[in-house]
């Protein structure tokens, strides 16, 4: 007679010393024996971390397909903290896939701003594509977070240097220009300048200045819109953004910017009402499909690693119809993640620190202080803060 009963077994203990003995044979190459014992440990449970495994192994021993498949399942456990994404990036790049790459690198960078190799693959794949303000824009990151500063790193910050020096040159000579009411010349001066410094947002806001005075606003919008990229609380540039767009006869973008104005100016009355009496009378003309050209551009930005102007297309497509929320909320915070993660990590570590801080934990409230240094601007006042309780502690 066969037992109905069962029991639960504790295989901890031989799970512990499988994956101990996986990781001494990956640790010293032997990658099949490694990729036996983590593939026995399916038998007795997964986890992101054990696909994740098993796909380092599969990665090493060249067999990419496998690698692939283990480093999705992975990520279908875990789709935030997870080094997967990296490996997925070099394994596209490896098949010289460079959109694929790009967007799973920005996934992993997304959850490890500060991983060093992770900018600089980001840096030169874009500049790869000739998309030179991505590039730049990951080529600071790697300067700021780079912890081996040995020749490759002076390599490229003596190159960066070089260019942002000779961009500030160039911008000066503009600026002479401008002051002489030589547009033309100054607009020659501004382009080499942004060519050196395609994330300077001094220059891309005198170039798109410079072209709306000249009456040219498709040159105008591409300046102002790298503008608005780096600093999306310019009320200058989205004045003359409005401005543009209105130009242009693209009204829905000119509602979507007059939108991003209304709550900069709540304490200007005059200029808050202006706003929105523009807003109201353009509103009337729309209806719930408006949307659509916005959402087409914002997929072509997207497939194409233009994460600064397909975040801001789909931003529209939401200010438009707010009933999107639901099929393009979590593509928007994405590309915020893709974009911004610092400002993910500061809250958290302001959050943590605080916390700490108040209990009189000073050691543990360092920890979450000091990372705030680390990613946020020398000129906020979380880094202000920051800095005073380091001190303290």
């Amino acid at each position: 007679m066969v037992s109905s009963d069962y029991y639960i077994q504790d295989n901890s203990d031989l799970e512990n010393k499988k994956l101990e003995a996986a990781k001494n044979h990956y640790s010293k190459g032997k990658y099949n024996e490694a990729l036996n014992l983590y593939l026995g440990m399916l038998n007795m449970s997964t986890s992101y971390k054990l696909y994740y495994e098993i796909g380092r192994c599969y990665y090493k021993l060249n067999n990419l397909l496998a690698a692939e498949e283990y480093f999705k399942k992975s990520i279908g456990l875990e789709n935030f903290k997870n080094s997967s994404y990296l490996y997925l990036g070099n394994l596209f790049f490896k098949r010289k896939d460079l959109q694929n790459a790009i967007e799973n690198w920005a996934h992993y960078y997304a959850y490890k701003p500060d991983d060093e190799a992770v900018c600089l693959n980001l840096a030169t794949s874009y500049f790869t594509k000739g998309m030179k303000f991505q590039a730049f824009f990951y080529y600071d990151k790697y300067l700021k977070y780079a912890k081996d500063r040995g020749n490759s790193y002076n390599t490229i910050k003596l190159s960066i240097d070089k260019c942002k020096s000779t961009a500030l040159e160039f911008m000066q000579r503009g600026q002479i220009a401008l002051n002489m009411a030589n547009n033309k010349g100054a607009i020659e001066y501004l382009e080499f300048a942004e060519k050196n410094a395609p994330t300077n947002f001094d220059i891309n806001y005198l170039l798109g200045r410079t072209y709306l005075n000249e009456n040219d606003s498709m040159h105008a919008m591409i300046y102002l819109k790298q503008a608005y990229c780096i600093d999306n609380k310019s009320l200058d540039v989205l004045h003359k953004l409005a401005s543009v767009f209105i130009n242009l006869g693209d009204y829905t973008a000119a509602y979507c910017t007059l939108r991003r104005i209304a709550p900069l100016v709540l304490n200007k009355q005059s200029e808050y009402l202006r706003a929105m009496k523009t807003i109201q009378e353009l509103d009337a003309s729309f209806d719930d499909f408006s949307y659509k050209g916005h959402k087409e551009w914002a997929d072509k930005y997207y497939d194409n690693n233009n994460y600064h102007l397909a975040l801001m297309e789909y931003e529209n497509c939401l200010i438009l119809n707010n009933k999107l929320e639901e099929k393009l909320g979590e593509r928007i915070a994405t590309l915020k993640s893709f974009l911004n993660p610092e400002e993910r990590i500061i809250n958290t570590c302001l959050q943590k620190g605080r916390i700490f801080y108040s209990k009189g934990d000073f050691s543990t409230a360092k920890k979450y202080f000091s990372k705030i240094l680390l990613f946020s601007d020398e000129n906020s006042p979380e880094y202000k803060l920051a800095k005073s309780r380091v001190s303290d502690a």
